[in-house]
């Protein structure tokens, strides 16, 4: 049984944007992998990955940020199966920069200057976009099990989206809400005398 959930409202549509800005990165540093494949040997370009978890993390965080703009049981549902697969293609993504990382060594005899340079970016870009892979692979299953607990509030329970409170002007002081009575205010009234 799960309790009720807080979540500041805006941490889903971060998540969303960081998981859209890094399918961006995925697909942009994928074209620039595929140019050097005569060069660097590359797992990761050969199986599609860059287009198809860039397109992926796109389409899951486009689903994080309307699934928290209009939190229907339709958009949840989308949203976490979204990024089961995002979560699903990041861990091909990691497993694929490894190899590669792996299968182009520093070092290789029979390399003219040219090639060199060729190997070291590709080395370098496969080090970045397994840095963010990893980012995307935490986004992915920390918005599916967000979704999940979502989901799986029974029905009298309520899922709780608290607003952050931020102050726009720093000079202009917070004005403090009044607090409710305590327990033995409530329950004994000094005015009242029993009788």
């Amino acid at each position: 049984m799960y309790t009720a959930e807080t979540l500041p409202k805006g941490k889903n549509r971060v998540m969303g944007t960081i998981q859209i800005m890094t399918g961006f990165m995925h697909i942009g540093f994928g074209i620039i992998l595929t140019t050097l494949t005569k060069v660097y040997t590359s797992v990761f370009v050969i199986g599609e990955i860059p287009f198809l978890g860039g397109v992926s993390f796109i389409i899951s965080g486009c689903l994080s940020i309307g699934a928290e703009k209009s939190p229907t049981e339709c958009a949840v549902k989308g949203s976490q199966t979204m990024n089961v697969i995002s979560a699903i293609f990041a861990l091909l993504g990691i497993v694929a920069f490894i190899v590669d990382l792996n299968l182009n060594g520093l070092y290789r005899s029979g390399l003219d200057y040219y090639s060199y340079l060729v190997l070291l970016a590709g080395n370098g870009i496969s080090i970045v976009l397994l840095i963010f892979t990893i980012l995307e692979f935490c986004i992915a299953v920390a918005t599916a099990n967000f979704w999940c607990r979502a989901t799986r509030l029974s029905s009298n329970e309520a899922m709780l989206i608290v607003p952050s409170a931020t102050q726009g002007d720093l000079a202009v002081p917070l004005t403090e809400l009044p607090q409710p009575p305590s327990y033995t205010e409530v329950i004994y009234d000094p005015k009242e005398q029993p009788s």
